[in-house]
């Protein structure tokens, strides 16, 4: 979706962004660089609820869907789908960002984080790419990570076979991240694969360097 009004375009110009997969660290960076710079920061998770709820059937089909399943139907389909499903969803959400977007003072800067912002969408709305950072976790990452967060089991209750939604879900996200990288990289945005050989303050340092934020 391209922006056409002006004062978003220019937002989206200035904007620091933060891309990427699940469980790379992206919320905990972005918070950190909002406190530390007082840079209005826009969660894209903090609104899907909201997001969910404004969608149409006719303009955004699978979000209006996605409201209907239930975590089972959700995670036992087929991977390769799912992941289709993940771009389509977000560039059906991308309409309602931007909507979001325009609430905010396109003169000053404004800390973007989120799986939303796919490195095609920014590209077509000449995001600056000083400012666009896509972080991924590794398969090994995500996974050692992802089980350590309590709410992850109560979906999982949901669930017919827990083992493979569990399965399902993880190979969803490292699927998804592997193509945000590759989009990323045919646009020369950075990129950051996180392993966990970087504690979360080099990390901070790292963006906060190449943000050019002091």
């Amino acid at each position: 979706m391209k922006i056409t009004d002006q004062n978003t375009k220019k937002l989206f110009s200035q904007a620091y962004i933060l891309g990427g997969s699940p469980c790379s660290g992206k919320s905990t960076i972005a918070e950190r660089l909002s406190n530390t710079f007082k840079i209005p920061y826009y969660k894209v998770d903090d609104h899907e609820r909201d997001h969910s709820k404004r969608s149409d059937p006719n303009r955004h089909p699978i979000m209006h869907n996605y409201q209907k399943m239930s975590w089972n139907e959700i995670w036992m389909r087929s991977v390769s789908f799912q992941v289709k499903e993940e771009f389509e969803y977000y560039r059906e959400r991308f309409e309602m960002v931007v909507q979001d977007l325009g609430k905010y003072d396109p003169n000053k800067p404004i800390l973007l984080e989120g799986a939303a912002y796919l490195p095609e969408l920014l590209e077509e709305n000449h995001a600056n790419s000083k400012r666009v950072i896509f972080l991924v976790p590794t398969k090994e990452f995500q996974l050692q990570h992802y089980s350590q967060r309590p709410w992850i089991k109560h979906i999982l209750q949901e669930c017919e076979d827990q083992e493979k939604a569990f399965e399902n879900w993880m190979m969803r996200d490292h699927l998804f991240g592997k193509e945000i990288l590759q989009q990323a990289k045919q646009r020369n945005y950075k990129t950051i694969v996180v392993d966990g050989k970087r504690d979360l303050d080099e990390e901070f340092e790292n963006i906060k360097a190449y943000f050019g934020l002091t």
